[in-house]
């Protein structure tokens, strides 16, 4: 159910794409990066039969990979496993190792600049994708396919929310170096995997259509959250630090009504979004809101108790 949103849409709304990189930007911004590729080629060739395995095995599952995605650098299923398989390296070697040797290092300065560019990154996601939705499409849930520009701006959008959450390990990094243990709990680290394999499913079976709604909904929170992070660091404690972790909540419920709609109600037939991504959307939030409350509660009683305690003395 792609809608033919070629020229004319561009024509209608000149202002939602300048912003949008290019393809070969992408690839651009990765080219420092080639030095680790050249060196690694020997490894890479001895893993390669590996590799195919893995990658052949994905796509029998998820099926071929979306037309819109086939140009980006990274696509390949294996290159984001790698990933994965690094971010649990850093918590179940690197982070042990580091305890033991009671390695602390500070890194307030570099988390600051960390802190404001993801700011200035989850806003321009929020806004691009709101833009590039309503351009489309005027209905909030159940929103076509878009082909031609606006399909390969849409498509270029979550590539970067995909692999921002790669950028969004330095989260775990920084606690790790600088000896935040406590914070590394299994819900740091069951979200930061997650949510990178549910996007990378995305990128690969449908760059586009109702996936507009949890990016801009889930860069929202990160401008906040991230704005946080970045005025505490200064010694400002913004209003809204109170209710981040409720704000992630509710988007999560909000994600579960678009899940039920698209995925239950109204199912890929009629909207272009497929099923396993919309009704597995329900599942995974569910585990969040679950985790999530866990820690909000957990957080409450642990502040009532302190304050008695407070009291007492």
């Amino acid at each position: 159910m792609a809608a033919n949103l070629t020229d004319p849409l561009i024509a209608r709304h000149p202002d939602v794409f300048p912003l949008a990189p290019t393809v070969q930007q992408l690839h651009d911004l990765l080219a420092p990066f080639s030095v680790v590729d050249r060196y690694t080629q020997p490894f890479q060739q001895k893993l390669a039969p590996y590799t195919a395995q893995f990658d052949a095995h994905y796509e029998s599952y998820f099926g071929p990979i979306h037309p819109l995605s086939t140009k980006f650098p990274l696509i390949q299923p294996h290159k984001a496993a790698f990933f994965g398989l690094l971010y649990l390296a850093l918590v179940t070697i690197i982070m042990p190792v580091f305890r033991a040797a009671s390695f602390k290092l500070s890194l307030k300065p570099v988390m600051r600049v960390y802190n404001a560019f993801m700011v200035v990154l989850s806003s321009y996601m929020c806004v691009q994708a709101i833009l590039l939705a309503s351009a489309s499409n005027s209905s909030l849930f159940c929103v076509p396919m878009a082909a031609g520009q606006a399909g390969e701006h849409m498509a270029q959008l979550v590539w970067i929310f995909t692999y921002s959450k790669v950028i969004e390990f330095l989260d775990t990094v920084f606690m790790v170096f600088e000896a935040r243990y406590r914070q590394v709990s299994f819900l740091h680290v069951y979200h930061h995997l997650t949510i990178l394999a549910y996007w990378f499913t995305i990128l690969w079976m449908a760059p586009g259509s109702d996936a507009y709604f949890s990016l801009a909904g889930n860069s929202f929170i990160h401008v906040l959250m991230y704005g946080y992070y970045l005025l505490a660091s200064f010694g400002y404690s913004p209003w809204w630090k109170y209710y981040i972790t409720k704000m992630q909540i509710f988007q999560f419920c909000c994600f579960c009504v678009q899940s039920v709609y698209v995925g239950y109600v109204m199912t890929e037939s009629r909207c272009s979004f497929p099923n396993v991504l919309s009704r597995g959307l329900l599942w995974y939030m569910l585990t969040l809101i679950a985790l999530f409350l866990h820690f909000l509660l957990t957080n409450s009683k642990s502040k009532k108790s302190q304050s008695a305690k407070t009291k007492t003395t």
